[in-house]
């Protein structure tokens, strides 16, 4: 979990996980006593509004462990009403200082929503 950092040092610690995850460097299986650790609360430090999409899981493709970001998925990441509530959730509550929409190539909705 996080303590208190800035919205640009969560960018950084997302493209650093990415950069992982692209040389396969990666290593996303939380341990019980992480998952426990979690009971009491979480501290995302990144929110992430993300296709549904399951070949884009965004702990994954950032290299993050339970509590580290809050994600909203949907099909196309979409911002809807109850989309945006969370959000608003994971900034206001959870005083989370980072945004990110997060897309990615070939997306079926972004394609039918198109035709």
């Amino acid at each position: 979990m996080s303590s208190v950092i800035t919205a640009q040092q969560a960018l950084f610690r997302l493209m650093e996980g990415n950069k992982k995850f692209c040389s396969e460097h990666y290593d996303v299986h939380p341990t019980l006593a992480e998952i426990t650790s979690l009971v009491g609360g979480q501290h995302p430090y990144a929110a992430i509004i993300s296709c549904a999409d399951s070949r884009v899981p965004p702990n994954e493709i950032f290299d993050c462990d339970l509590g580290e970001i809050f994600v909203v998925r949907n099909a196309g990441n979409v911002v809807g009403e109850y989309d945006l509530g969370s959000i608003e959730y994971a900034v206001e509550h959870l005083h989370t200082p980072l945004v990110m929409v997060l897309g990615h190539r070939n997306c079926g909705a972004v394609a039918s929503a198109f035709e």
